[in-house]
This record gives structure tokens, C-alpha cells and sequence, in this order.
């Protein structure tokens, strides 16, 4: 598919809204945005005789609530420093995008990246789409509003200048509006992510190079076919089909044509494609019954089924964390 409509991902705002609060009581500051420790850089000594100067960047734990300025205009995100952040040392930042009609706030519930970053150290940002009455991502030149690849180029330099941040080592997943932002990002950027995961929306638009890339998609999607179509909802785009896209993808990456599929559970079909090119990867979740939801994460009424015999999160993060930018 190489159209890149903008959808999908009505998720229940009122049911995920008491999550939320309660997802992010754990810091008083979350409704406020505290800048950083200190915003001081150290630059790394051009002469190769001298030793690289540390990274020195704290910031206090917890989900803070940001904004940047981009193109003259305020852009919200939601920021999340686990406890075993130091500041001294440069981590990993994973970028989770929101649905359409979500948010930030809504996304930090419902992809749900904390423990394992609890455990591993890293930085998760979600960004706000835009277009408050019903909040997107802006991939197909919608009039009146900003370019949202840029957008995200932009906050990824401001996370690094602010933050100690792997420049290598840099992911982006989402969920439906989202996982087309991670596509997009796929397409666009993969000068400066290592690696994508989209769940319930994957399209395939080609890109520059192989890269490793992620979905998770259920057959049973009440939104958006698994076979393609007429999606149920946010201006019923058509698009194609679930595994097509990953075909796409699995031909971006120059891997044999054949796919192995293996049946991990009653529910859950994990597709993979061998022979791809170095250092990149096609890997699918077919859920058996599922529907437009986040394995694992909380159900959502009207969306169908949600698993739990897959943890897409955690399952996500073991793809990205062995993974670095060429």
C-alpha cells in the first residue's frame, strides 16, 4: 500500500480517562512540566587523544507533562524518566503515538512501557497529535495543520539536547492512528530510529532502506480489516491489507518472499520472513479473533477482542532493545 490515510484508533476516551489519573498519581508534579535539572551540555573533544565527556543531564523520575515549540506553535507530549535514570549516561527513548480521537496522557496507560523501562532504563515520550476534536496525526498534508514527521524530527533533536539520549538507539511503536505514524516514520526517518513496531494499523510505503519493523494486527478488527477495506470510522479511508503491508515490508527488507508461520497460542500467530538483509527483521502478530486493540493493555468495549495471550509491550521492547542505528 503506498497511500498514507490518516486513521484510526477511536479508543474510549471515558474508559481509559480513570486509568489514566490513576496510571500517573505516583508523581504529584505530573500536571505540571518541570524543566530539567540543568539544561548543560558538555561537548566531546574533537581531538581523538582525549577522553569523550560524560553525558550530564538529570531529571527527576516520573510522567511529566511538556510541550516544545515547533513552527511558532506549542506541541504538547507526555515524558516518562524511570527511577534508574541517572542522567549520566546516555539510554534508549522509545516514541509511543496515540490513536485517532486519543492522546498522549491516554497512550502512557495504554501501550504501557514503564515496567520495562523501570527494568532497563530508558525514556518514553508520547507525543499529542492534533486537531483537538478529534486528535491525529497530520501524514497526508491536511490543510491547516503541521507536518507531523517533522514535527517528531523536531522533538527528537529537542529530547536530545535536553536529555541523555542514545542517538542509536531510538524506537517508535503506536497504536492504530498511531501505528500508521510509526509506518510513516518507517518510510521517512529511518535515518534516525533503529526500529518500528505498529499495532493494529501497519502500512507499507517502501523507504530508502531495510529496516527492522513490528506489527500486531487482529482478524477480527472491527476499525480496520485485516484484509483490507473501508475503515469503520475518522473520514473511512480504504486501505489495504494487513498482511499485505507486511509483505511490503518484508520485501523493503530484501528477505525471501516464502513466510513461516507458527502457532504460538490459540489466539496468537507469529509470521516471519527469513533471508533479510543485515541488521533488519519482519516480524508479524496475527491475532485470531482480535480486534482493534493492544494485546494485553486494558479492553475496550466495542473494539473486540483484546488478548492476553501475547504482551504486546513487552514483546515490543525485546525487539527494540537489542537493536541499534546503523
Amino acid at each position: 500500500m503506498t497511500a498514507r490515510p490518516r486513521f484510526v484508533a477511536p479508543i474510549a476516551i471515558a474508559a481509559l480517562v480513570t486509568v489514566a489519573a490513576a496510571g500517573c498519581s505516583s508523581s504529584s508534579s505530573h500536571a505540571s512540566a518541570p524543566a530539567p535539572l540543568t539544561s548543560t551540555t558538555t561537548a566531546s573533544p574533537t581531538t581523538s587523544t582525549l577522553p569523550v565527556a560524560a553525558c550530564a543531564r538529570p531529571h527527576r523520575p516520573g510522567q511529566f507533562s511538556q510541550s516544545f515549540t515547533f513552527a511558532g506553535a506549542a506541541r504538547t507530549y507526555q515524558l516518562y524518566v524511570p527511577p534508574v535514570y541517572t542522567g549520566r549516561r546516555d539510554v534508549p527513548i522509545v516514541f509511543d503515538f496515540h490513536g485517532y480521537g486519543s492522546n498522549a496522557v491516554q497512550q502512557m496507560v495504554y501501550g504501557n512501557f514503564k515496567p520495562e523501562a523501570d527494568r532497563d532504563d530508558f525514556l518514553i515520550v508520547a507525543p499529542d497529535g492534533q486537531d483537538p476534536k478529534n486528535r491525529h496525526f497530520n501524514l497526508s498534508a491536511e490543510p491547516g495543520l503541521q507536518n507531523d514527521v517533522k514535527m517528531v524530527g523536531a522533538l527528537l533533536t529537542h529530547m536530545e539536547s535536553t536529555l541523555c539520549v542514545d542517538a542509536h538507539r531510538v524506537y517508535a511503536t503506536g497504536m492504530s492512528d498511531g501505528g500508521a505514524m510509526t509506518s510513516t516514520l518507517a518510510c521517512q526517518m529511518s535515518n534516525r530510529f533503529a526500529a518500528f513496531a505498529a499495532v493494529a494499523v501497519i502500512i507499507s510505503c517502501g523507504g530508502p532502506r531495510p529496516v527492522p519493523i513490528m506489527a500486531f494486527s487482529g482478524t477480527a478488527d472491527p476499525i480496520v480489516p485485516f484484509r483490507g477495506g473501508t475503515v469503520n470510522c475518522c473520514g473511512h479511508s480504504t486501505v489495504g491489507s494487513a498482511p499485505g503491508a507486511m509483505a511490503g515490508w518484508a520485501a523493503t527488507d530484501h528477505c525471501s518472499p516464502a513466510f513461516r508461520d507458527v502457532r504460538l497460542s490459540r489466539e496468537v500467530i507469529r509470521r516471519t520472513w527469513t533471508g533479510c538483509a543485515a541488521t533488519s527483521a519482519a516480524i508479524f502478530y496475527i491475532i485470531v479473533g482480535g480486534g482493534h486493540t493492544w494485546p494485553a493493555s486494558i479492553p475496550i468495549p466495542g473494539l473486540g477482542m483484546t488478548t492476553r495471550q501475547v504482551d504486546a509491550s513487552a514483546t515490543i521492547w525485546r525487539f527494540f532493545r537489542g537493536r541499534t542505528l546503523a
